[in-house]
């Protein structure tokens, strides 16, 4: 059963919102002529003149726009496939393959970590990339946006364009169904990789958590079996170690009371040297008072007495004092002899409570060893795990990106069924006995003599531009590339030029005097002198 398609026809000339003045299809046709008029060539050039041209005709066409329902959307597909959008797809790296070599890895950890090391970057890059065009489809942003802005002033029609020369589109429903059914199967390809990857990471996570519990399991089976070990051990090396603690804290006893006897002797001795010492400095304070005594006595002979005293108790001191310097040096020398000593029975003491201990050491040392081999063997499995995800997950983020990218092709405007909407233009084309050449005017805005206009002092051609104003950059960027296609098509220019004789503006008499009519028209509106009116009106 065909399927329904509407038939929309979008309007050449909207006038501006500041237009007063009612705008004419004559009016429209004037304004092309003037237009196509100034623009061909008139055979200009004193040195190598050229050939002037001649008007061949000046056709209203429509160009025919494929609007394709699409998941809540509208695509837009150029009818004459002048247009093509190409869709880049990455493929992914087999994650089939990797998820079987993860499973089957997965019975003993030696496989798995293996396996884990040799996918490291597994899916640190795309396999490689794959490229889809589809023609007709546009998604230029700026076109897209200004054809469904134009879309508020669309009509709906029943009956065929008989005025205007419909261009018939080249790609028919077969192709857009075609088209679609490629773009859907792209958006079910990117969402299938998501989910693939999703279920990959799931499953590496899982894996890989396994592994790690079954890690922990045994630390805690090897710190059960030292410790077990450890406590049999233990008893026996706590008694050793006390026995060896006891034997050298009796040593040491013995030792500092040895040393403390010999520093109470030489304590003892230095005692009686300094009071020795004090004595003879009590003695030498009474000669000196006695000495004074005498002088003020004038006793010479008593002075002689004590002066002698003195001289003799003086001599003593310094065999004294150096006594006891002696006496220090030894009670140093003794303290750094016991120093000494202990230091070396505790340095015993610790070897030997050391070789008692090692039975103890070893065992937690071993202990110790096989643990810290389990933990790195845990970081390693979960840093390159950690490693693999991440790669994982930016390709998800490139996936995801390339699906929104694709979801949000055409517009949001919704509709249900298949429409074929026609972009009015004028399509003109001038001829020389070398060649022929062509010109096409977009649809338009149709402006009014405002005040800036007649400001810009512009005149002729330039005037008559400020009256039509292309509504769109991107529309007219598609529409001029129909010159393009006419001339690298002869079939289609032979097509396009029969279409265009027939709807020729300038065809019939009755179409030549409603020119007239909007020639005058834009005299009266000042788009044009009389003397403009006169020239173009002869040329009808």
């Amino acid at each position: 059963m065909p399927r329904r398609v509407t038939k929309l026809i979008l309007p050449f000339a909207v006038p501006a919102e500041d237009r007063v003045k009612a705008f004419t299809k004559d009016m429209e046709m004037a304004a092309i002529f003037y237009l196509a008029e100034s623009d061909r060539g008139k055979g200009k050039g004193r040195i190598l003149k050229k050939p002037a041209e001649k008007l061949i005709f000046i056709a209203e066409a429509c160009y025919p726009i494929w609007l394709i329902p699409w998941r809540g959307r509208t695509l837009l597909f150029d009818g004459l496939g002048v247009t093509k959008h190409t869709l880049s797809y990455d493929i992914l790296p087999d994650i089939k393959a990797f998820d079987n070599d993860i499973q089957g890895s997965a019975k003993t950890r030696e496989a798995y970590s293996v396996a884990l090391s040799q996918n490291a970057s597994y899916f640190q890059n795309f396999a490689g990339k794959e490229e889809k065009t589809i023609e007709g489809l546009i998604t230029v942003p700026d076109f897209v946006q200004d054809f469904v802005a134009y879309l508020s002033e669309v009509e709906e029609i029943e009956k065929p364009v008989t005025t205007e020369a419909v261009l018939s589109p080249t790609i028919d429903e077969s192709e857009i169904s075609a088209s679609i059914d490629e773009l859907s199967d792209l958006r079910a390809r990117l969402k299938k990789d998501i989910k693939n990857l999703g279920k990959s990471m799931k499953l590496l996570s899982m894996t890989t958590r396994e592994q790690v519990k079954a890690l922990h399991e045994e630390i805690k089976e090897i710190r059960k079996k030292f410790d077990q070990k450890i406590e049999k051990v233990k008893p026996r090396v706590t008694e050793r170690t006390q026995q060896i603690q006891e034997r050298y804290d009796e040593e040491i006893t013995r030792i500092s009371k040895r040393f403390e006897r010999q520093l109470r002797h030489l304590h003892k001795d230095r005692v009686k040297f300094e009071k020795m010492q004090e004595r003879l400095t009590a003695e030498i304070n009474r000669c000196e008072a006695e000495i004074k005594s005498c002088r003020l006595r004038k006793d010479e002979g008593g002075e002689i007495h004590w002066s002698q005293k003195l001289e003799k108790i003086r001599k003593k001191l310094p065999t004294l004092e150096k006594s006891i310097r002696d006496m220090d040096r030894k009670i140093e020398d003794v303290e750094i002899a016991k120093k000494l000593e202990i230091s070396q029975r505790r340095t015993k003491r610790d070897t030997r409570i050391e070789e008692a201990m090692k039975v103890l050491r070893e065992l937690e040392a071993s202990r110790e060893a096989r643990i810290r081999m389990k933990q790195q063997e845990i970081t390693s499995l979960k840093d390159t795990t950690s490693s693999i995800i991440n790669q994982m997950n930016e390709m998800g983020k490139s996936k995801k990106a390339a699906s929104n990218e694709l979801d949000r092709i055409g517009t949001p405007r919704r509709r249900r069924e298949y429409a074929l909407g026609y972009l009015p233009l004028y399509f003109v084309c001038y001829e020389t006995e070398l060649k022929k050449r062509y010109l096409v005017y977009p649809p338009s805005i149709v402006g009014s003599m405002g005040i800036l206009t007649k400001l810009k002092g512009a005149f002729g051609a330039r005037k008559m531009k400020s009256f039509l104003q292309p509504r769109s950059k991107a529309i007219t960027a598609l529409l001029n590339q129909l010159v393009i296609l006419t001339e690298e098509n002869p079939v289609f220019e032979k097509e396009i030029n029969d279409a265009g004789i027939k709807a020729s503006i300038l065809r019939t008499t009755a179409l030549r005097v409603g020119v007239k009519r909007g020639l005058k028209e834009l005299r009266d509106e000042k788009w044009i002198s009389e003397s403009k009116l006169q020239t173009f009106s002869k040329l009808l």
